[in-house]
């Protein structure tokens, strides 16, 4: 005669295999989820076998914990199954990625000729060449003038400078090597 030493014996592991089992159910279904239905099967598969090896060394029930070990394998195998197709589609999503890649790659050239063609073709429409070449050269000559007009200035303010005396050099350096550094200072601070 069998005699039940424990009749509550892996009831516990196998109601806590039984709730992580259905768990897997719906996240096994998911298609976001998948992994953590696989986590919840397997700890499901775990705790339910743990718990049947105790029931059978009680020779307590296992209808329950049985029960708990057939939802685990199925809420993994959804799991599994998800995960899989999942897979396979992220292998199929990536090599049509990596197709457009390389056909954008051989016609870049291409596209960036007839960039370059329609670019030139648009200037030329707008501007009128000789209108460009007679703006360019008044441009030229106005920096010239701009240029001599600045060497003239600036022998001139040596002349001038040259004629002060020492003390009013000295205090006229002074007051603009002080406003260079404010205006330095106050750049600086702006940039910051």
């Amino acid at each position: 005669m069998n005699e039940v030493k424990n009749p509550s014996a892996g009831m516990g592991l196998g109601i806590a295999g039984l709730v992580l089992g259905i768990l897997s159910f719906p996240f096994g279904i998911l298609g976001c989820t998948f992994i953590l239905a696989l986590v919840m099967g397997i700890m499901g598969i775990t705790l339910s076998a743990v718990g049947y090896s105790q029931a059978r060394q009680a020779n307590a029930s296992s209808g329950l914990i049985i029960a708990a070990l057939i939802i685990s394998i199925l809420g993994t195998s959804f799991a599994l199954i998800r995960l899989t197709h999942s897979a396979s589609r992220s292998v199929d999503l990536f090599d049509n990625w990596k197709i457009k890649l390389e056909e954008l790659e051989d016609n870049s050239d291409k596209y960036g000729d007839s960039f370059e063609d329609a670019f030139n073709e648009g200037f030329k429409e707008e501007y009128d060449q000789e209108e460009l070449e007679s703006d360019f050269k008044d441009l030229e000559e106005n920096l010239d003038q701009l240029e001599k007009d600045l060497q003239d200035a600036g022998k001139e303010i040596e002349k001038t400078f040259d004629k002060l005396p020492d003390e009013e050099k000295a205090r006229k350096l002074g007051k603009a090597s002080g406003k260079a550094l404010r205006e330095f200072v106050k750049e600086l601070t702006d940039t910051i």
